[in-house]
């Protein structure tokens, strides 16, 4: 590293808290072996059989190495690819580590604003949920083939994932240099944003290369942490360390989890938080109690859905912000469970608290777990302390003959918000957020309307 010099945590830590004073960004770069795949025993048990390799003896990083070897020769068809996905990362809430709690601390804090991941799981997110912070009102979550690529965040995080996400279906694992040259404008909107002062943790320089490119030129600085110490031998990586502009922190003690406990305790302790929270607009608005959320008057809102459909329930959402804004509603769903909740009793207690309920009807919703919920949901509207309101989201053939089929849907017209263009989607999708304002007004006052 002859361009390079090493960097300490410490380092780090004091650069991050005078940048933050100062209003300046930091960017974050999550790269693979941050993600829920890495540490998926499920995974490499899979890839086992195609190898003559010997993953559970080598390095945790050369096996990963050697899976994404397998994926790109077997090519697995779309179901096939998913199927394995769904085996890896079904046990996703026993791969959250201390480390992901610690990060999203961190974020919490306003130390990064930005946050890219080459990762296609959920474990940001459900990290970001787990210190109090809520999707499409704290942060959100940017998916290049789902929505448009615009560079100014409208939340005060934003978490952008390159390649998409395994639970809306649209995420992409090899091939991943013909993504990225092949999506128009992703590749510039990614070089735009990590054109300023970037930390990058986790990278793979296999399954993470077609990000190594991007960050030659760009970054004003960068902060390259890795417990790979050998990485400073990679032909791609090595030329990364020996631009002036590049620092690196390598070796077990700057994997993933040893990183952030480390930099949690430096930023995070009760001593650097003493006499800072007067300076530190994000303290005071990210705070946990609900009362300095929300309105007092919020109803609250719960949603039951389908995985299938979360894309079009993330539409849905953000037609809902203006309700948020002005503190009207509090939200919930399962992508809020923290860390060691218990599913069934949490879900069960939040539809018990909550004053109305949207149940995402779709054909692969009824024949989903989540059906349950939704019963379970209709037996309380039947007890009035509920308003249960189905979602048209897909064709549904004989939904009239479903148990939900009593109540009023949105949209009012009957109109299924899958087969409307993006024009239309936005017209209805409004004209919903119009008829939620409504409904919502009238439970404030107490007042039911049929």
């Amino acid at each position: 590293m002859q361009g390079s010099h090493r960097l300490t945590t410490h380092n780090m830590g004091e650069w991050l808290e005078l940048r933050r004073r100062n209003n300046e960004q930091t960017i974050l770069l999550l790269g693979s072996r941050t993600g829920a795949l890495y540490r998926s025993l499920p995974f490499y048990t899979y890839c086992q059989q195609y190898t003559d390799q010997q993953l559970q003896t080598h390095p945790l990083s050369r096996s990963f190495r050697e899976c994404y070897k397998v994926l790109s020769e077997q090519q697995l068809g779309e179901r096939e690819l998913h199927t394995l996905l769904q085996d890896a990362l079904k046990p996703i809430g026993n791969l959250f580590g201390e480390g992901d709690g610690c990060f999203a601390e961190i974020v919490k804090r306003g130390y990064f604003g930005e946050i890219i991941s080459t990762n296609i799981d959920d474990l940001v997110e459900r990290a970001l949920s787990g210190v109090g912070l809520t999707e499409e009102r704290d942060f959100e979550v940017l998916i290049p083939e789902e929505q448009p690529l615009i560079q100014k965040k409208d939340l005060p995080y934003r978490l952008t994932k390159v390649f998409g996400d395994w639970l809306s279906r649209e995420y992409t694992i090899y091939n991943r240099q013909a993504h990225l040259t092949g999506h128009d404008g992703l590749n510039q909107y990614l070089h735009t944003l990590l054109h300023g002062h970037v930390l990058a943790i986790g990278i793979d320089p296999l399954w993470d290369g077609s990000i190594l490119s991007l960050l030659y030129d760009a970054p004003a600085t960068l902060w390259f942490v890795n417990g790979e110490e050998d990485l400073i031998y990679d032909q791609q990586v090595a030329p990364l360390l020996n631009q002036a502009k590049s620092v690196a922190a390598l070796g077990p003690n700057y994997n993933y989890d040893a990183f952030w406990r480390s930099l949690y305790q430096q930023l995070c302790t009760e001593r650097v938080l003493t006499g800072r929270a007067k300076q530190d607009p994000h303290l005071s608005l990210l705070r946990e109690d609900d009362q300095s959320q929300q309105g007092k008057n919020a109803i609250r809102i719960s949603y039951i859905y389908c995985d299938d459909d979360l894309s079009i329930m993330h539409k849905f959402w953000k037609h809902l912000q203006v309700l948020r804004n002005n503190q009207l509603i509090t939200e919930w769903d399962r992508r809020l469970l923290a860390p060691g909740d218990h599913l069934q009793l949490k879900q069960e207690r939040e539809l018990r608290r909550s004053q109305l309920i949207f149940i995402g009807l779709s054909p692969n919703f009824l024949s989903s777990e989540y059906h349950d919920q939704a019963l379970q949901a209709l037996r309380l509207s039947q007890g009035e302390t509920v308003r249960l309101v189905p979602l048209l989201l897909r064709p549904v053939g004989n939904w009239k003959h479903t148990p939900f089929s009593e109540f009023s849907p949105l949209p009012r017209e009957g109109r299924i918000l899958s087969e409307l263009s993006p024009k239309e989607l936005d017209k209805v999708l409004s004209k919903i957020a119009d008829d939620i304002l409504e409904l919502v007004n009238h439970l404030q006052k107490g007042e039911d309307k049929s």
